[in-house]
């Protein structure tokens, strides 16, 4: 079973951790990590210690954002841990798409689970008004 470590600034790996839990039910196997806060250790060192509970194989780490703290820090953990999959950017049909995979997903299943990610991302004032040729403040 894929093992998904979430790890975001803030609370919000706790929210999409529960509200995956709720569409696909809690197997254990999503883990939620905050950074920068008061009682929090230092996420690297959260990811280190569950990382050996886990071991490192079929597990997927995802981050909130590209280029911030807690994706930096954890690129070291990328570098000391190949097998491990770091992934940022992470939405909710992201988190799904590995936690329901039954094996260890390949880098063409990956290729295709962040492309389906990406294809959520939708600005419905603009597919509203192109598709349904409905004048932007008339919505």
């Amino acid at each position: 079973m894929n093992k998904i470590i979430l790890a975001s600034h803030g609370e919000l790996s706790q929210g999409l951790k529960q509200t995956a839990s709720m569409i696909i039910g809690d197997d254990g196997n999503i883990f939620a990590l905050s950074a920068f806060r008061d009682e929090d250790e230092p996420i690297k060192t959260q990811v280190e210690k569950l990382l050996s509970k886990l071991g490192g194989e079929q597990v997927y780490i995802l981050t909130d954002i590209f280029g911030g703290s807690v994706n930096n820090d954890l690129l070291v953990i990328q570098r000391a841990h190949p097998e491990v999959h770091l992934l940022t950017g992470m939405n909710l049909p992201l988190v799904i798409s590995i936690a329901t995979q039954p094996t260890e997903i390949s880098p063409e299943q990956m290729q295709g689970i962040v492309e389906e990610s990406r294809q959520g991302l939708i600005d419905c004032k603009q597919l509203l008004t192109e598709k349904i040729n409905i004048g932007g403040d008339d919505l």
